[in-house]
Formats: structure tokens, sequence, C-alpha cells
């Protein structure tokens, strides 16, 4: 296709094609857990909906980074918005739970292609000194669908049941599919020898390697902590379902603010040194959260935590992708979507665990402490990588017109950072 847009419309329209698609998915998300519950589906029915569409993400990043990599991304996202939208308008008339946990399995796998191809897409568009503003203003978009769907999907499921919402969501593949079609077509050369794969990649580089760890640790903590707020609001401090959903709603306005503020940082040291902070006072958050006498006081402090975790979402997306070459963005922005799907992974069953020995005010202090101390340990050793000279990027080679556009794969279900994690892209 000859059509394409660049620069800036570019970066527009990629915003606006992946927060369709992550206001889409939430609305979904939400209807099916309405749906398996409303078939007498348990705990386990929800974890295995939650499982099914992360465990794909981490366990095929290393053949989707190099995919993305090698592969036209027009081909990838427009492939995968359309096979994505087939899947979920089948899920729309399937209501048993192994079926819906098997598509929701392959619509995850779509989201690691996809999420990799968008992340490994995005820093193309942009000079390397705007990249921290697109992220920002991707992030907020995100926040944006995030506030919404929610109560989207609760009028349309008490409305006319799960289907429409369902469908809602495989409309939203569809667009982007749309917006894949109107990208430049990122493309990098194959080189002489065998790549190595995204974890050789981010080892050899101590601001990546730094960086991805902490996003490991912070994504487990955030999820951790999802398992347990609910006590924490409705047994430990006596609240409502009214002022549960409103913690909920704040901490999305606060990321939403602290992913705008952060996006007009420049320069790689500012951008490691407000990650520390943002990492640091995070953490403070969190144990804030779980020593708040009243609700009122954790809605306060809840607002303040939603914006340190926006800045640490863009800065720490701006460190690995500006940092990353070129021609390895595929394979790092895979194995960061795997890193964060396997922490929530992990958190999960941490924290089912935990919530059955410790308070949830317990949980939170230790999340807190935690999340505060790990960048202290290591940021002068941040900061020293982030001074660092960064190799030059090889150059990206564009496919030549009408190659590219047959191939064929899944695509999308951004998901990091839906509440307390951190946030790629």
């Amino acid at each position: 296709m000859s059509f394409t847009f660049r620069g800036r419309t570019a970066l527009r329209v990629a915003v606006l094609g992946k927060a369709v698609s992550f206001f889409g998915d939430q609305v979904a998300t939400v209807a099916l857990l309405l749906r398996l519950q409303g078939a007498g589906g348990g705990a386990w029915a929800v974890a295995g909906l939650l499982m099914a569409s992360l465990a794909p993400i981490a366990l095929l990043s290393p053949v989707v980074g190099r995919l993305v990599d090698r592969c036209g991304s027009r081909a990838l996202l427009v492939a995968s918005g359309g096979l994505q939208a087939a899947l979920c308008t089948a899920l729309v008339f399937v209501s048993g739970t192994p079926g819906t946990l098997t598509l929701v399995g392959l619509l995850g796998a779509g989201q690691a292609v996809n999420g990799a191809t968008w992340a490994a897409l995005v820093p193309s568009l942009v000079p390397a000194s705007e990249l921290p503003g697109a992220l920002g203003l991707g992030q907020a978009a995100n926040t944006v669908g995030l506030i919404t769907a929610p109560v989207v999907a609760g009028v349309l499921t008490a409305s006319a049941g799960t289907r429409p919402a369902i469908a809602l969501d495989a409309l939203t593949f569809v667009a982007v599919a749309v917006a894949g079609l109107l990208m430049p077509n990122r493309r990098t050369a194959a080189g002489p020898g065998r790549r190595p794969g995204g974890l050789a990649v981010v080892r050899r580089d101590a601001l990546l390697r730094t960086t991805v760890s902490l996003l490991g640790l912070f994504v487990m903590l955030g999820s951790m902590v999802n398992v347990v707020e609910v006590f924490l609001v409705r047994e430990t401090l006596g609240a409502g379902a009214v002022w549960y959903g409103l913690t909920g709603a704040t901490y999305a306005l606060g990321l939403l603010g602290g992913a705008l503020a952060s996006g007009r940082l420049r320069g790689t040291t500012r951008l490691a040194r407000a990650f520390v902070a943002g990492s640091v006072l995070l953490g403070a958050g969190l144990a804030g959260m779980g020593l708040a006498p009243s609700v009122l006081v954790l809605v306060g402090v809840a607002t303040g935590a939603g914006f340190f975790n926006g800045v640490v979402n863009v800065t720490t997306s701006a460190l690995i992708f500006g940092r990353a070459a070129e021609s390895q963005r595929g394979r790092v922005a895979a194995l960061v979507g795997g890193v964060a799907s396997g922490a929530q992974l992990v958190a999960y069953a941490v924290g089912g665990v935990l919530a059955e020995v410790l308070s949830p005010r317990v949980v939170f202090l230790v999340a807190g402490v935690l999340g505060a101390l790990a960048p202290l340990v290591v940021r002068r050793a941040l900061l020293r990588a982030a001074a660092g000279p960064t190799a030059p990027a090889p150059a990206t080679v564009p496919a030549p017109p009408g190659e590219g556009d047959g191939q064929a794969l899944f695509s999308r279900r951004s998901r990091l950072g839906v509440s307390r994690g951190t946030s790629v892209g």
C-alpha cells in the first residue's frame, strides 16, 4: 500500500489505534469475568482466564522477538488484527469455560506479537528527543481507556448481556488492522550470522539489564497488591464497593497525570534520575496505602501512588526503547513483554498465598518497602550506565513496495500496567 502516514500524524494514529484496542480489551475482560462468574465459575476459572492471556506472552517472547525484527510491521499488524477480530467474534458465541479459556489463550498469543510490534515501531516514528513525550501520550490515552472501560462494560452487560461488550472488542481489532495499514513498514537488516535473542541483548547492556530487572520487580509488586486491595478496602477499612471503585479511579487519574508530566523529560540521565525517584516514591505510596487509617486517606494516597506509577511507566519505556538499537527493538520488546507477563503470573500466585497468611496491610507494606529499596540499591550503577555511551544503531532496511503484506500471524492485547503494574509503551 502506497498511502501511509509519517511523523507526528503516524504517531497520533498509532496512539489512537493502541488506545482503542486497549479500551476494547478492558471492556471484554470485565465482560468475560462476569460471564464466567454468572456461569458458576469459581476463583480458579477467574485465575485461569487471567493466566490464559498472560502465559503466551511470557512463553513466546524468544520466537516473537525474532519475528518482529525480521518481518514487516505492517504485515504483522494487519494480519494479526484480522485474525484477532475473527477469534474475538468466535468468543462472542462461546459460553463454556474450556472454550473461553482456549480462545483467550490464542488472543494472548496474538498480543505477544502485536505488543512487541507496536513497541518496536513507535520509537521509529519520532526523533529520539521526543520519545518520552510520545510514550507519555500513549500511556495517557491508555489510562483514559482504563478509566472508562469498566463503566462501559458494566452498562453493556447489565442492559444486553456480555455479547455486545465482547463484540465491541472484536471491532477494536479491526481498528488495529487499519492503523497498522497506515503505518510506515518497519523492517530491519538481517545482518551476517545468527541474531542474538532479546535476553542476550539486554544482558550485554548495563542500562537495559538494570531497567528491565526493576520493571519485572515493580510489575510483580504491583500485581501482588492487586490481589489483596479489595480486602484492604472492604474488610480492613470497612468501606463499601463504591469506595473500592473510587480508589481504583483516583489511582488511574494519578497515573494519567504522571504519564503526561514525565513525557516532558529529556535526556537519558534525567530519565534515569526520574525513574529512580518515581520508583522510590511509588514504593512509598504503596506502603502509605497499607498504613492508611481511613478510606478517605487511602484515596488520597492512591492518587499520589498512581502519579508516580505513571512516571515509572514512561521513564522505563523511554530508557529501554531509547537505548535499544533499531534492529534489536523487536527482540527487546518481546522480552520486556515476557518479563512483565511472567512477573504478573508469579505475583498472582504469591499474592494468593500471602493473602492467606498475612493481613492486607502487611502485604502492602512489604511491597512498598521492597519497591522503595530496590532502586536505591542500584541507583549508582543505573545512573552510571545511563551516562555511558550508546552503541550506534544499525540502519533500518525498508521493505520494497508490496512486500510483507501477505505474511500472517496474530496480534494484540496489551495488558502491561493494567492497574498497579508498570506499562511499556
